[in-house]
């Protein structure tokens, strides 16, 4: 597996150019650098910004 720079911060602006090119109804999830598979539960306003909560996906 090849690995990436991680993006440490990013605004909310940044993200959605990032996504823009997909379709509007594809799932999303994220990965980390050891495969395991996380899923969006939610947003939350954190005191630094936006917060997306994940849950591990089996």
């Amino acid at each position: 597996m090849e690995t990436e720079t991680a993006i440490e911060q990013t605004t909310v602006q940044e993200l959605i150019q990032e996504l823009y090119s997909f379709p509007s109804d594809v799932p999303i999830s994220i990965r980390n650098a050891d495969g395991q598979v996380f899923s969006i539960a939610g947003f939350e306003a954190g005191s630094n910004g936006v917060v997306i909560v994940v849950n591990e996906q089996e």
